[in-house]
C-alpha cells in the first residue's frame, strides 16, 4: 500500500463515527419496527418456539425407542433389526429383511417413532442384496 492510500487520523475518527452513527440508526429503526422488549414478550416466544419445536430424544433413548416399536410391529416379528443411534433424533436401521416391503415397513414405523426425524434405511434385502459380485465386473466406459 503506497503511502498517499492510508487514511490520516481525522478520516480514520470521521469513518468511525459514521459507521457507529448509521449502526445506531438502523438499531432504532429495528426497534421501531419489532417493538418493545418485555419479560411478557420474551415468554411468549419462547413458550411458542417451545411448543414448536418437538422433544428430541438422546441419542441412545431414541435408537431404544425405535427398537421398541420395531419390535412391537407384527409384519417384522422374527426379523432382527438393529438400531444404531447417529444424532439426536437420527437413527440407522441395519440387518437383513426378506422382501423391501419388510424395509419399508422398518423405516416408516421408525420415522413415526416420537422425537425420530430422520432414518438411514441401511437395511438389506434377502436375494437381492447378497448375490455374489464377480470378479470381471468392468465399468464400462460410456464417454461420449
Amino acid at each position: 500500500m503506497r503511502h498517499r492510500d492510508r487514511l490520516n487520523g481525522i478520516q480514520v475518527i470521521l469513518w468511525t463515527g459514521l459507521g457507529v452513527g448509521a449502526g445506531l440508526v438502523a438499531g432504532f429503526a429495528l426497534s421501531e419496527w419489532v417493538g418493545g422488549v418485555s419479560r411478557r414478550r420474551v415468554q411468549g416466544v419462547a413458550r411458542r418456539w417451545r411448543e414448536a419445536t418437538p422433544t428430541r430424544l438422546t441419542t441412545s433413548a431414541s435408537a431404544s425407542a425405535v427398537l421398541t416399536a420395531l419390535q412391537a410391529e407384527p409384519r417384522l416379528a422374527g426379523i432382527p433389526v438393529d438400531a444404531l443411534p447417529v444424532a439426536r433424533g437420527v437413527v440407522e436401521l441395519r440387518g437383513w429383511v426378506p422382501s423391501r416391503a419388510a424395509r419399508t415397513v422398518a423405516g416408516r414405523t421408525a420415522l413415526a417413532v416420537p422425537g425420530i426425524e430422520s432414518v438411514i434405511n441401511s437395511l438389506l434385502v434377502r436375494g437381492e442384496d447378497d448375490f455374489p459380485r464377480t470378479r470381471d465386473a468392468r465399468a464400462t466406459d460410456q464417454s461420449a
